[in-house]
């Protein structure tokens, strides 16, 4: 804004320069003698002209005379300067994490700008400037409380050394294998009401995948039919632990295309 502000002023006083060297000029050819000197004659299209036309053309002529006034070069060389600061903010050892051996990252040129614009911080108890890290521990589907124990959705009272070993998976298991581990009052009317809750999860956040994985024909599902964990990125901690948590259960984000979002639901590819 100060910079569009001094170009303004410069506008003005190049405004100002050209209509007084104008007025001056002819000011200066009042006198006969220098309105058609030897050295310059007029040619019979010039004198027969309109004053107001002369005038005009003369203002301009002292328009581009004066223009370098405005320094044209002025945004390129702050666009420049924005850039080789960022470089800077890289290099700064304060702000190099040991621990993940990671530097700060530049993604925008007015990273600059807009730190030199803080005059104050302001924090509270919430977790403003500390570490905000966030994890799945239980949710409510129909009415049922679910945590999560081992990569398992296990109804509340339930857990891994029950005496009957019973537990909650969305995994569903191949036709061959008994069905141990699944609670026997699960319907598939159930199953589907869980499913349902974990694809809401996956599908209504603002949630990126790393690029290096999305590059692959199938998603993070390699040929032998082995999965990789997603490295999951997201502006809110809340939404990534969600969408981790329903990877882990069996409903996995596998990223977006154009206007489509992808899921593998149990292990069956779906998009939405």
């Amino acid at each position: 804004r100060s910079m569009n502000s001094f170009l303004i002023i410069y506008l003005i006083i190049l405004l100002f320069e050209a209509i007084l060297s104008t007025i001056l000029k002819y000011a200066w050819q009042a006198e006969e003698k220098w309105d058609e000197p030897w050295y310059n004659e007029k040619t019979e299209h010039e004198r027969n002209s309109s004053k107001i036309l002369r005038f005009i053309s003369d203002f301009l002529a002292f328009l581009v005379l004066y223009n370098f006034i405005i320094p044209i070069s002025l945004y390129v060389t702050v666009e420049m300067q924005k850039f080789l600061g960022s470089f800077f903010i890289g290099w700064d050892l304060d702000l190099y994490h040991e621990e993940t051996n990671q530097r700060a990252q530049v993604n925008t040129s007015d990273l600059n700008e807009e730190l030199g614009q803080v005059e104050y911080v302001f924090t509270d108890k919430t977790g403003t400037l500390t570490e905000n890290e966030m994890q799945f521990r239980e949710c409510s589907i129909n009415g049922i409380k679910y945590q999560e124990v081992n990569g398992k959705l296990t109804p509340e009272g339930f857990s891994e050394d029950s005496p009957d070993g019973n537990r909650h998976s969305l995994v569903r298991l191949p036709p061959t294998r008994p069905p141990i581990g699944i609670l026997h009052r699960k319907t598939s009317e159930f199953l589907n009401k869980e499913e349902l809750f974990l694809k809401a999860v996956c599908l209504c956040h603002t949630v990126q995948i790393n690029a290096d994985q999305t590059d692959g024909a199938d998603g993070p599902w390699h040929a032998n039919g082995i999965a990789t964990p997603l490295e999951y990125y997201a502006s809110s901690p809340d939404e990534k632990a969600l969408v981790e948590a329903a990877s882990r259960v069996g409903v996995v984000f596998t990223g977006t295309s154009g206007d489509t979002m992808e899921v593998k639901s149990l292990g069956k590819p779906e998009r939405y």
